[in-house]
């Protein structure tokens, strides 16, 4: 027969276990940074970012989004992975600074901290010319889930990134943009 002591020391340890593993991943932070340089203006490359209704026709990883682009609006973005069921997401802009910045906060079943991802968009000037520029998509994801999907992450989104990079390229080095 196991004492009480024993059964309440051994039934602590599983459970302070437990709680530590879900304080440390509530923290956890994994990002995803892609780039590419683009021979284009910054104004022609921030309005392709912006004009949603117009994902469709050359965005392979965001194939759909509507919203108003403005800084506090909830905009809908569905998102087309690799290898991957699509999902749309309901995030907020947090910053909209025209031709330079776009960032969006998307967070699991609107729970802080279970799994949030800050989407960043950032277009800069390269050098004195400013036909060139040069493009920084990243996503910063945190949270307790974050860990369990960081492999996923890695695989799926981050080549989806690349595909929009790339097709963004494509689509603003065109002459009429």
């Amino acid at each position: 027969m196991i004492s009480i002591k024993r059964a309440i020391i051994f039934g602590s340890i599983p459970a302070a276990v437990l709680l530590m593993i879900i304080l440390l991943s509530a923290f956890y932070v994994k990002e995803i940074y892609t780039q590419i340089d683009i021979q284009a203006p910054n104004e022609r490359v921030w309005h392709i970012l912006t004009n949603f209704t117009n994902f469709h026709e050359w965005n392979p990883f965001m194939d759909r989004a509507r919203g108003e682009i403005r800084q506090g609006a909830i905009v809908t973005i569905h998102l087309q992975p690799i290898n991957t069921q699509g999902m749309t997401i309901d995030p907020t802009l947090t910053k909209v600074e025209p031709n330079h910045e776009l960032r969006w906060l998307g967070r699991f079943a609107g729970i802080p901290r279970l799994f949030d991802g800050e989407h960043i968009l950032t277009i800069e000037s390269i050098g004195n010319n400013h036909n060139l520029t040069h493009f920084i998509q990243r996503e910063v994801y945190r949270g307790v889930l974050v860990p369990f999907y960081a492999f996923q992450l890695d695989t799926s989104y981050r080549p989806a990134f690349e595909a929009m990079n790339h097709a963004l390229k494509m689509k603003s080095e065109r002459t009429n943009g």
